[in-house]
């Protein structure tokens, strides 16, 4: 099985905040690991985002994508981009805030950090020959 692992960063919220990308050559190697990770079977995926977790919050400290080299367009990549730019985002709330307070289209420090995670990873694909 060979991966490429890819370091994302983003200041968006204040702090440098981190994602982990790894773009797999098949889906079976994708779901594999994905599976090795949590235990799910994950059979079937187009992409898989996970975390790691503090044991005493239980909040998300950094997220792990899964990708696969036949499944790189904006689509799939944007769509487990924003799960893991949800996941940074909900770990920095406090727990009594409603969703309703920040899932709006007033959340710049939001967009901000989505945009800055996609686009690291659009550029760092390019880099490694993903894309021509």
């Amino acid at each position: 099985m060979s991966s490429r692992r890819i370091r994302l960063s983003s200041r968006a919220l204040g702090d440098l905040r981190r994602c982990i990308v790894h773009v797999y050559d098949t889906a079976d190697e994708m779901c594999a690991a994905g599976t090795r990770f949590n235990h799910n079977d994950l059979t079937g995926s187009a992409g898989i985002t996970q975390s790691y977790h503090d044991a005493e919050t239980d909040r998300t400290f950094v997220p792990v994508v899964r990708l696969y080299r036949d499944r790189l367009g904006i689509r799939v990549i944007s769509h487990e981009m924003h799960h893991a730019a949800t996941a940074i985002y909900g770990s920095t709330q406090p727990n009594d805030v409603l969703p309703s307070a920040i899932l709006t289209h007033h959340n710049e420090p939001f967009a901000y950090l989505f945009s800055d995670l996609l686009a690291h990873l659009v550029v760092s694909l390019y880099r490694f020959g993903y894309y021509e």
